[in-house]
């Protein structure tokens, strides 16, 4: 069977090209993930090659999941011979195998976000870090702590580094390790560690011959280190990415990774698979008019034999509520003619952007779900949970020992814990092992004593039970032991819907176990350590899905609502200076652009309500690399939206005049007119618009228009949309 047939030249070419070095640059909808699996295919079924010494790599739990299964059904059960997985999944089961080389036991727990604030939060202790001067938030501190690790530095080798940071660093790690526990960065860190050995280096490197990375441009230096140590010695590496999807630099993926990869590996063959399946050749053509623009661009062109399509819609609108009612009304005509609901999706910039869209729905009955907010497995009944079961798999977890110690309540205070965990430190002991000497502890109500000694009872019970039973049986006998259910009905005025997640929870155990057979609770723990936020995106559900564009990438939809197209929001103020930045932010309207499949609508509002007032707004500078003869910009109406309701088109109505009149104050506020002396020294200083400036008191900005009076300055730091300053006095020329 000669599977490669069923490719188009190019992907063919790609598919039969084995041994050496070789780059994919794959565009957007060409097709990458069907090339990727016929090469696994081909491998297997037509040139013999051990599925054992095949390793493909990924990013999220889902595109492996479905590489796996598109393999399987190519050739059979041998697939699952093959190691496919995401990075962080490859790197803890290297982990699982060696963790005493790294100082850990084979059940580390995996600690996300929320656990990492916990632990910063407590070293903290109220006192502030601050660097030039601002102070940083437990976010901040967070990256840059993995920024450390990821770019295998010393503490003392990152640029920002004081005396503060580097103690909330060696402390931070410090609990970790106390704790049998690593945070996201750890694995990947700790894995590059575990190759530094040369016997376990040599090992992986015997079994794995031939190496696939998928989305190679989102690859941070970390992970560019641990697969060219195990690529070294077959020299058979095949990455497969698209350089104007690289969109995830805030996260430490370098964008030079696949940019340089001819000059890493010499004699690389590179292949472009151009031919776009997914959407019609305005779409397309909009895209490559917009990426052109970035240097970074690989000269790529996407076409089409999808047909010319529907010009882009663009929706001007007067303000957010506007915006909101204008694709509501598009949305239910779209519904009414046939589409369903799961065929339109809005994306957006930032998450905030969301609630009015939110709202809006609601408010009509329109079925939604909002991927990327607060993820399921962050809900706090959620996080209960699989804090028990943590502590179950791994007795020395004591972050979240300490956030159920009182879950439900057992009447042990922030004081009480205080005293368990000095009678820990005192006696060497972790926490857990010391609530089996709680009579010993002195402090404690001997009704505390006696609900911890029983909590010290259940998990030991659950721990001895998890080596045989399922894990759907253990969370099952735990929260029937401790009495979950009822905690929640006593404690929270929204039980029923946290009662329902639990339910859910509960479920998606039994799936899993439906899928993979026996699942035993660690295995259970490592998989969803690693869940993605559009992992449970279900596509046969008929509703409308909202999303950070970030969470759109892999992702196609029928109609695509791209809203929020303004300055300022995207692309974001600090892109005005900063080059590589404003390539990004490109780079991530490109991947906006090629999610729609059929139609794609863009929408600006006149004014925006931010940070507590209205501020001018104006269409975005991608708007304008978009060619004319592409868009369908909406003739501007008098229709107007308040928070209240709306009201008829007529000019005369006194809704309408008071918007007028606001437009209007908004428009002069903070003018400083210019006199004609002035005038002549803006001549003589030689401003223009585009120059980067910096006002004594706003700070950085980019001038946005001029008139014979006027110079109009967008602040990056300021509230205000537009400021108009005298020139001569308070703003400099920014070489």
């Amino acid at each position: 069977m000669n599977l490669l047939e069923k490719l188009n030249e190019k992907q063919r070419e790609a598919a039969s090209q084995i041994d050496g070095s070789i780059l994919i640059l794959a565009g957007a909808g060409s097709g990458k993930t069907r090339t990727i699996t016929y090469r696994i295919a081909h491998m297997i079924e037509n040139i013999g090659i051990s599925p054992y010494s095949i390793l493909a790599v990924t990013f999220t739990n889902k595109a492996a999941k479905e590489m796996r299964e598109r393999v399987e059904n190519l050739v059979g059960e041998v697939a699952k011979s093959c190691t496919i997985s995401t990075f962080h999944s490859f790197g803890m089961r290297l982990l699982r195998m060696y963790a005493a080389e790294v100082g850990y036991s084979p059940n580390f727990t995996i600690y996300d976000t929320d656990d990492q604030k916990r632990i910063i939060k407590a070293i903290l202790k109220g006192q502030n870090i601050t660097v030039n001067g601002n102070k940083l938030t437990e976010r901040e501190l967070i990256s840059i702590i993995s920024k450390i690790k990821e770019e295998i530095k010393t503490v003392e080798e990152y640029s920002v580094m004081n005396k503060q940071i580097i103690e909330v660093y060696e402390k931070y790690n410090r609990s970790l390790i106390e704790s049998n526990a690593m945070d996201f960065s750890d694995i990947l860190l700790n894995t590059y560690k575990l190759l530094q050995n040369s016997s376990i280096l040599e090992k992986i490197q015997k079994k794995y011959k031939y190496i696939m990375i998928d989305e190679y441009q989102d690859t941070n230096n970390l992970q560019y280190k641990i697969i060219d140590l195990i690529a070294r010695k077959s020299s058979n590496l095949c990455v497969v990415g698209d350089e104007n999807q690289s969109i995830y630099g805030f996260r430490g993926a370098n964008i030079l990774n696949i940019l340089n990869f001819e000059n890493n590996y010499k004699n690389a063959k590179i292949i472009k698979l151009e031919e776009n399946y997914r959407s019609t050749s305005t779409i397309l053509d909009a895209a490559n008019e917009l990426i052109k623009n970035n240097k970074s661009s690989k000269d790529k062109k996407l076409w089409t034999q999808n047909g010319k399509g529907d010009l882009i819609k663009v929706l001007v609108c007067d303000n957010a509520r506007d915006e909101v009612s204008k694709i509501i009304d598009i949305i239910k005509e779209n519904h009414q003619n046939g589409i369903p609901y799961k065929d339109m999706t809005i994306l957006y910039r930032t998450n905030m952007q969301s609630r009015v869209f939110e709202e809006g729905l609601l408010r009509y009955n329109i079925p939604h779900k909002v991927f990327g907010g607060i993820s399921f497995y962050s809900r706090a009944e959620i996080k209960d949970i699989i804090a028990y079961l943590s502590i179950i798999v791994n007795p020395q977890d004591e972050l979240n020992l300490q956030r159920i110690v009182n879950v439900p309540k057992r009447k042990v205070g922030e004081k009480g814990i205080e005293k368990i965990i000095a009678f820990a430190r005192e006696n060497n002991l972790n926490l857990l092992d010391a609530l089996s000497h709680i009579k010993d502890i002195s402090g404690l109500t001997a009704t505390g004593k006696e609900k911890l000694s029983e909590m010290y009872d259940i998990i030991k019970e659950l721990k001895d039970l998890s080596y045989s039973e399922t894990a759907s049986y253990i969370v099952e006998t735990l929260l029937d032991k401790i009495k979950y259910i009822d905690y929640v009905k006593e404690t929270y005025d929204d039980a029923d819907a946290r009662i329902e997640n639990i339910e859910e929870f509960k479920n998606s155990i039994l799936e899993l176990e439906n899928v993979v057979g026996v699942l035993r609770l660690s295995e259970y723990l490592e998989n969803v350590s690693l869940v993605s936020a559009t992992d449970d995106l279900e596509d046969e559900k008929d509703y409308i899905k909202l999303m950070t564009i970030h969470n759109s990438k892999g992702l196609e939809f029928p109609i695509v609502f791209l809203v929020g197209f303004e300055n300022e929001i995207f692309p974001g103020a600090r892109a005005s200076f900063d080059e590589k930045e404003m390539e990004e932010e490109r780079r991530l309207c490109y991947v906006a652009l090629t999610r729609a499949e059929k139609k794609l609508y863009l929408s600006h509002t006149a004014i925006r309500f931010v940070y507590g007032q209205d501020r001018l707004a104006t269409p975005s500078i991608f708007l304008k690399e978009i060619p004319e003869k592409l868009l369908d910009v909406e003739v501007k109406k008098e229709r107007l939206y308040f928070e209240d309701d709306e009201f008829s088109d007529t000019r005369h109505s006194e809704k309408f005049k008071r918007f007028e009149k606001k437009k209007t104050e908004i428009n002069t506020k903070n003018t400083i007119v210019i006199p004609d002396d002035v005038k002549k020294v803006l001549d003589t200083l030689g401003f223009k618009i585009g120059d980067k400036v910096k006002h004594k008191k706003f700070g950085l900005g980019v001038i946005k228009k001029m008139d014979a009076k006027k110079i109009y300055v967008q602040y990056v730091d300021e509230t205000r949309e537009m400021a108009i300053i005298l020139a001569d006095k308070l703003l400099t020329k920014l070489n």
